[in-house]
């Protein structure tokens, strides 16, 4: 496998991670949300940036994932759908990681924040080929 495929599996291998974080904080007792949406933040981000990756597109260190999604929508104009969505979960990035004086995303929230990682999973894993992501890939925690 060339070695740029490789770096693209190890930013998806980041991303399954992230992504499973998530359902775990999700499954605890209580939701352990802030945390939660952080991964989800970081799921979106990684697998933007996987994407970049493949495509030799460099990118900023930033966890801002509307910039990332207007990089792609410059190689997939499809990308424009992700902007309504995908956006909302920039503020996770950082906010929830310190102290904060508001209260933390309630369990619908965080679970919405799920929900979207998940679409952007979705949707740039259907624009990757199949050498980078195999058919038996993990579920991303969809069993829990």
């Amino acid at each position: 496998m060339r070695p740029e495929l490789e770096l693209v599996q190890q930013w998806l291998q980041r991303d399954e991670i992230d992504l499973r974080s998530a359902t775990v904080d999700l499954a605890a007792e209580p939701a352990i949300t802030d945390d939660a949406c952080f991964h989800c933040q970081q799921a979106a981000e990684k697998i933007l940036k996987a994407f970049l990756v493949y495509h030799a597109v460099e990118f900023e260190h930033t966890h801002q994932v509307e910039r990332l999604i207007r990089q792609g929508e410059g190689i997939t104009p499809a990308f424009a759908e992700l902007h309504e969505q995908a956006d909302r979960l920039t503020d996770y990035a950082v906010r929830f990681r310190y102290p904060y004086p508001g209260p933390a995303p309630d369990l619908k929230q965080a679970r919405q924040a799920l929900a979207v990682a998940r679409g952007v999973w979705d949707f740039v894993v259907a624009r990757l080929p199949q050498e980078v992501v195999p058919s038996d890939w993990p579920n991303l925690g969809r069993d829990g």
